[in-house]
């Protein structure tokens, strides 16, 4: 393995334990709440994006509808996302929080900022800004390959 490589390999070893790990903070930070980090996911995309269908959900998460699916039926049972129609296609509609999803995020926003301001040793909004763009910048690259 030549030096780029190996460069590349520890990156993304380390990308993947910080996903771990805010995926162990947040179900610990709400556990009461009895979300899943992928249910998670999808109500903050809901939230910051608006509405989506599942397919455009799947997309996104690189992963099959038949997946997303399942988390949104869940949702959808638990009262925190509803339908709506899609004007772009008469079958696949579109999927947004209701009242009680909105009052569950604001809820988990809060926590997740209490957090971050109650850590002593983080990282400036600079730095944190910095590795944002870098991270996006990846991401696009890694996109080119498929």
């Amino acid at each position: 393995m030549n030096e780029r490589s190996e460069a590349a390999q520890n990156l993304f070893d380390e990308i993947r334990k910080i996903n771990n790990r805010l995926r162990w903070l947040g179900d610990n930070l709400h556990l009461d709440l009895g979300v899943t980090a992928a249910k998670r996911s999808l109500l903050l995309t809901l939230d910051r994006e608006g509405p989506h269908t599942v397919p455009d959900l799947a997309r996104e998460r690189l992963v099959s509808r038949q997946v997303v699916q399942t988390q949104v039926n869940d949702l959808i049972r638990e009262g925190l996302i509803e339908h709506q129609p899609n004007p772009k296609h008469r079958r696949s509609t579109l999927l947004a929080l209701s009242s009680k999803g909105r009052n569950l995020i604001q809820k988990m926003i809060e926590r997740e900022r209490s957090l971050v301001e109650s850590a002593e040793d983080s990282p400036t909004a600079e730095e944190l800004d910095f590795l944002r763009h870098e991270l996006h910048e990846l991401r696009t690259r890694l996109e080119a390959f498929g």
